[in-house]
């Protein structure tokens, strides 16, 4: 019996040992974003204003609106949003089950200024790593 305990307890503490689930990088692209794009306003995208509704599709939504932002402003901004949408898959699958009430499209948000859509991506990460997850 002593042999079995042990091992559970390795096992558990193994698995806390692995890569954090809530890193440092999609913060750090992110940010970068905001300041290669710095105030530009020529632009709106769909943002939701609620983040506790539906999480994982908001999360979904946020990805694919960065895919506007890259394509419209070209390899500079490109390569981090391609980055920051890659993060965003991995914490998203790890993050949140689909919810179970209804769920508005993308298309149903209120679009809003880029800086603001970048605004509340980052208020969603930091409030889903304060409530869920440990930090890298």
């Amino acid at each position: 019996m002593w042999p079995l305990w042990t091992i559970l307890l390795l096992m558990q503490l193994w698995g806390s040992l692995g890569t954090p689930l809530c890193r440092r990088e999609p913060f750090y692209f992110l940010v970068a974003i905001m300041k290669l794009l710095g105030n530009k306003n020529d632009g709106t995208l769909y943002t939701p204003d609620d983040l506790s509704v539906c999480p994982a599709e908001t999360l979904g939504c946020f990805r694919l609106e960065l895919s506007v932002i890259g394509f419209e402003e070209g390899p500079s901004v490109g390569t981090a949003v391609f980055r920051l949408q890659r993060l965003l898959d991995a914490l998203g699958s790890r993050l949140w089950v689909a919810s179970q009430g209804p769920c508005l499209p993308c298309e149903g948000h209120p679009q809003r200024p880029v800086p603001l859509f970048l605004a509340k991506l980052l208020e969603l990460l930091q409030g889903a790593c304060a409530r869920h997850l440990p930090t890298a």
